[in-house]
C-alpha cells in the first residue's frame, strides 16, 4: 500500500502556554497562514495528542503533540504531459503565468518545494543569474486545482502599486466554469456576502449583508444536459469566492469536493469523474505598475477540461 505524505509534528513550548491552535500553527509551522491553518482544522486535519480538533481557538499546553496531516487528495499531481507552468509575460517589474492544475501556490505543510512559487524563483535564478535572491511578490492566489493565470511583482515598488490595485479592484480577472445543472438565467450578479459561522468553519453566504462584501457577474456561454459553461467575472476576489457563490445558489462547480454536492448519484458519470474543480482563470487584466500601460493576458482552457467539454457536447441531450 501506498504511504501518505509524513504528517508536520509540532510540540507546544512553555512559551506556546495558553497560545490558540491557530495562531500556534502559523508561527511554528514556518509555512502555513493562519487562514490555510484554520482551512486545515475545518478539514479535519489536525489532532492534538492523538485526538482530531477542529476548533481554531484551542488553547494549548507546553508538551502538546499537534500534527498536520494533509488529505491525500492534496499531493495531487499535474496532470501527465502538462508543465506545471508557462510564462506568458515577464519585464522588470511583472511576471505573469499559466498555472497548471494541481500545483499548490505557495507552501503546504511539508514544505515550499514544487510550489509555484518555489518554481518561479529557482526560473529566476536561472534566468538572472547575478541576482543572489531575485524579488519575488505574490500578490494573489488561485487554488491548486483551478488552472490560469497569475500576476506576480518583481520588485518591492511595483508591488505596492499592484497590492493597491487588488485593494480597488481595478484589475480585470474573468474565469471559465462549468457548473452544476442548467443555469437558466443568461447573465447576472452574484453579491451574497461570504461569512463564516466560526473560524475553523466552512465558509458560507449571506444575503443579508453580514460578512465580507463579495460581487461575482456571469454569463452563459454554454448549456449541457446536466452542466452550463460561464464566464465569471470577479469585482471583487476574496477565497473561494467562485465556488462559494455558484455552490450557494445551487449550482456548485463540477469536481468542487469541497462545496459540492455530495451524492455521488447526482449527475453524469462524466461529471462525477472529473478529478478537479472546473475553473480556469482565463482572462487577467492590470495596469502596469511603471509606465502605466493596460495589459490584458488571456490563455486557453487546459487539455483535461477542454476534453471534458468536447466529451459533454458529444453526449446525446
Amino acid at each position: 500500500m501506498k504511504r501518505g505524505p509524513r504528517p508536520l509534528v509540532l510540540i507546544a513550548a512553555e512559551s506556546d502556554r495558553g497560545a490558540r491552535l491557530d495562531r500556534f500553527l502559523r508561527t511554528r509551522s514556518g509555512v502555513l497562514s493562519r487562514m490555510r491553518a484554520r482551512d486545515l482544522l475545518a478539514e479535519g486535519a489536525v489532532t492534538l495528542n492523538g485526538k482530531r480538533v477542529k476548533i481554531a481557538s484551542r488553547p494549548l499546553s507546553p508538551g502538546d503533540r499537534v500534527e498536520v496531516h494533509v488529505p491525500a487528495s492534496a499531493t495531487a499531481s499535474v496532470p501527465a504531459g502538462l508543465p506545471p507552468y508557462r510564462v506568458v509575460y515577464e519585464d522588470s517589474a511583472v511576471l505573469v503565468v499559466d498555472k497548471a492544475p494541481g500545483v499548490f501556490v505557495q507552501p503546504t505543510p511539508q514544505g515550499d518545494r514544487g510550489t509555484l512559487v518555489d518554481l518561479l524563483r529557482r526560473y529566476l535564478r536561472q534566468r538572472h543569474p547575478a541576482a543572489r535572491s531575485p524579488y519575488l511578490g505574490l500578490l494573489h492566489r488561485i487554488d491548486r486545482d483551478t488552472s490560469g493565470l497569475l500576476l506576480f511583482s518583481r520588485r518591492g515598488e511595483a508591488n505596492r502599486v499592484l497590492a493597491e490595485q487588488f485593494r480597488s479592484h481595478s484589475l480585470a480577472r474573468e474565469y471559465l466554469a462549468l457548473v452544476q445543472g442548467r443555469f437558466m438565467e443568461d447573465s447576472g450578479t452574484i453579491a451574497d456576502s461570504l461569512t463564516r459561522s466560526a473560524p475553523s468553519a466552512r465558509r458560507g453566504t449571506s444575503r443579508r449583508g453580514a460578512g465580507k462584501r463579495a460581487v461575482t457577474h456571469y454569463r452563459v456561454l454554454e448549456r449541457f444536459a446536466e452542466a452550463t459553461l460561464l464566464s465569471v467575472r470577479l469585482e471583487t476576489g476574496r477565497t473561494h469566492q467562485i465556488r462559494i457563490h455558484f455552490a450557494g445558489r445551487g449550482h456548485p462547480i463540477v469536481g468542487d469536493r469541497v462545496y459540492g454536492r455530495r451524492d455521488a448519484r447526482h449527475g453524469s458519470g462524466l461529471l462525477n469523474r472529473f478529478p478537479r474543480q472546473a475553473l480556469h482563470a482565463g482572462l487577467l487584466g492590470f495596469t502596469h505598475p511603471i509606465n502605466g500601460e493596460w495589459m490584458r493576458f488571456e490563455v486557453p482552457l487546459p487539455e483535461d477540461f477542454t476534453g471534458l467539454l468536447q466529451a459533454l457536447r458529444a453526449a446525446p441531450p
